[in-house]
């Protein structure tokens, strides 16, 4: 792989490799898709990423990623 960019290399991929800056990360089943989340508060997740078969999961703005679940609702 290329990596173009102005900024150093350091820079670009600081923390990659350390653990303490990575997130931790869940699989769960959402309303009948699975997702890969990270707790940002006791009851709210950020989607990371979506693993479905379904196309059409894929075009729902509320499942990408970046949004937020809330557990409550």
């Amino acid at each position: 792989m290329i990596f173009w960019s102005i900024i150093p290399v350091e820079t670009a991929f600081s923390g990659f490799d350390d653990p303490d800056q990575q997130p931790e990360l869940h699989t769960i089943e959402w309303q009948g898709v699975t997702m890969v989340v990270e707790m940002v508060q006791p009851m709210q997740l950020k989607i990371h990423r979506l693993i479905s078969p379904n196309a059409l999961d894929y075009l729902k703005p509320e499942w990408m990623p970046g949004q937020m679940l809330n557990l409550l609702s």
